[in-house]
């Protein structure tokens, strides 16, 4: 009898082993993750996470630095954290100096102009007739990692969403598929021709469904209690008292020229409930981790940069901002979850930059703060110019914390350009708030290791940086009104940085990480080349 039982036992032992190992085998995940998310939320600083950690859902932010790999020494190593140097150092892992975009807009030399990042006066927006589309990703001097996953496989599918142009189109890089965007005159989601020359009939479909006005007509009420945030001080107004603790009415649209704006839908968090919807879409319409190779998608929430800067930093509007991010991303989480699965997911969750505190909150807890009013520098400057080298147009523009020199006009008085910029740089440099002021000649002739000079360096592209490049003391700003980022400082430079699903091990770590080393982590992990202007190196502790 005891024969007779041995070899049934066995059998079935091995009959639940097999079916063991067979689902661990289905449930492993494949050699490339079928699906690539990065969601980049606008002005999100570090610090935000741990002050707000109480009201977080567990299926959101909490979800991917708890489960996935966080990187909670992030930042960003160049001087003005602006949004367009940051979605660019994110998509090509290069600093500005390598990818050409020191700033949101930069003076054009040739053309006398300020140059917006993207605008692109050779292509034309597709299905609008809103000439500020006219964009495109031409002023990006480097590849993405979009466009190095496209060069492994064509079929894989790039795709950008934001609601404005730029967020959409750096991110996604040269040779994505489409990068679509808001038309705030007509509400719709349009793109380029430098993209396409008409609208998918899904975009088509989308856009008729007219889901903007369901957002705009929606009131922006407070999501909790007021007692529950962590910036609510009873009695200062923060929140209106009554029913459901109305913080604003609806945006309402406005009228331009004879027109309806949905601009207004910036001032609510319910952009980034559009640009979900319209990302979730783009997903399911385009069939993307469902097409045999990896498909990418860029999804940008620019909630909490429009909030922050109209309302502060630690205003009640923003931590509330936050939550309606954080519900966002648990949403959106839940259906990747249901579309690919988490083991075919691969999500990476960052910033473009931080933000400093308003100036009254500063000066109320007497910590370090001012304003430079660069206008009036610029009329004192002009005068300084005048009587040192004659009367003359010796400034073209003083913007972005940068200084341009007409160049002609120093040529053709048979000056140095080098010794120009000294004077002009120790002249600024008497001015209260300004902590550095240093030369294109200094930057190209000369090169530093660490430091706030290293950092100047980084944001330096000769081609679009002005003669002098200006830095600004801690806590001062160019404006007292708005909570504004564009400085070196860890409140602007230091932000999230989590990688989340396929392959990646739950960890924390905490040896500084640069944001550069977003897109080599992500090549080495899909096994593309290197984005061609890359300086950053992979994570190995993602990696791993």
């Amino acid at each position: 009898m005891r024969k007779c039982n041995v070899l049934p036992l066995a059998l079935v032992a091995l009959f639940v082993v097999s079916h063991v190992l067979a689902f661990a085998q289905k449930a492993l995940p494949g050699d490339k993750p079928k699906l690539i998310v990065q969601v980049v939320v606008g002005q999100l600083r570090s610090d935000y996470l741990l002050r707000f950690k109480n009201n977080l859902s567990n299926e959101g932010i909490k979800m991917l630095i708890t489960e996935g790999a966080f990187c909670q020494n992030a930042r960003y190593s160049h001087l003005l954290t602006q949004t367009a140097p940051g979605l660019a150092t994110i998509a090509t892992g290069a600093a500005p100096a390598q990818h050409g975009i020191p700033s949101d807009s930069w003076y054009d030399r040739a053309q006398n102009v300020m140059q917006e990042v993207c605008t692109d006066l050779r292509v034309a927006p597709v299905e609008s007739s809103n000439d500020n589309l006219k964009k495109s990703p031409r002023h990006l001097l480097a590849s993405t990692f979009g466009d190095e996953l496209k060069l492994i496989e064509k079929k894989s599918k790039v795709i950008g969403v934001s609601l404005s142009p730029e967020e959409a189109i750096l991110l996604s890089g040269h040779n994505s598929n489409a990068a679509y965007w808001l038309d705030e005159m007509s509400g719709q989601f349009v793109s380029s021709t430098y993209y396409m020359q008409q609208l998918p009939l899904w975009v088509q479909d989308f856009n008729q469904k007219k889901f903007i006005n369901t957002y705009l007509n929606r009131s922006w009420e407070s999501m909790l209690p007021a007692a529950k945030y962590a910036t609510y001080e009873e009695g200062n107004g923060q929140i209106l008292e009554g029913t459901k603790n109305l913080l604003f009415a609806a945006a309402e649209p406005v009228r331009k020229s004879g027109r309806t704006s949905y601009e207004k839908l910036r001032e609510t968090p319910y952009c980034d409930n559009l640009v979900n919807d319209f990302a979730i879409s783009t997903i399911v319409n385009e069939n993307m981790g469902n097409n045999g190779v990896t498909d990418m998608i860029t999804v940008y929430f620019g909630a909490m940069r429009n909030v922050g800067n109209r309302h502060g930093a630690l205003s009640v509007e923003l931590e509330d901002a936050f939550y309606r991010t954080d519900q966002n991303l648990k949403h959106l989480i839940a259906f990747l979850t249901s579309h690919v699965g988490k083991k075919d997911l691969l999500m990476v969750f960052t910033s473009d930059h931080g933000v400093n505190l308003p100036q009254q909150q500063l000066a109320s807890a007497n910590m370090p703060n001012g304003v430079f009013d660069h206008n009036k520098a610029l009329v004192l400057l002009r005068s300084y110019m005048n009587i040192v080298y004659g009367k003359g147009d010796w400034i073209k523009s003083f913007s972005q914390k940068q200084i341009f020199l007409n160049h002609s006009l120093i040529e053709d008085s048979n000056l140095r350009l080098s010794e120009v910029q000294e004077r002009t740089a120790s002249f600024v440099l008497q001015f209260s708030g300004v902590a550095n002021a240093v030369t294109a000649h200094t930057l190209a002739n000369a090169a530093f290791t660490d430091g706030v000079m290293r950092r100047m360096q980084n944001n330096f592209f000769q081609k679009r940086s002005g003669d002098v490049i200006v830095n600004l003391e801690p806590g001062w700003a160019e404006t007292s009104s708005e909570s504004l980022s564009s400085s070196a400082y860890s409140y602007d430079a230091h932000v999230p940085l989590a990688f989340y699903g396929w392959r990646i091990k739950r960890k924390t770590i905490a040896t500084p990480v640069d944001i550069t080393d977003i897109a080599p982590t992500l090549s080495l992990l899909v096994g593309a080349s290197l984005p061609n202007a890359t300086s950053g190196t992979a994570i190995m502790e993602v990696v791993e």
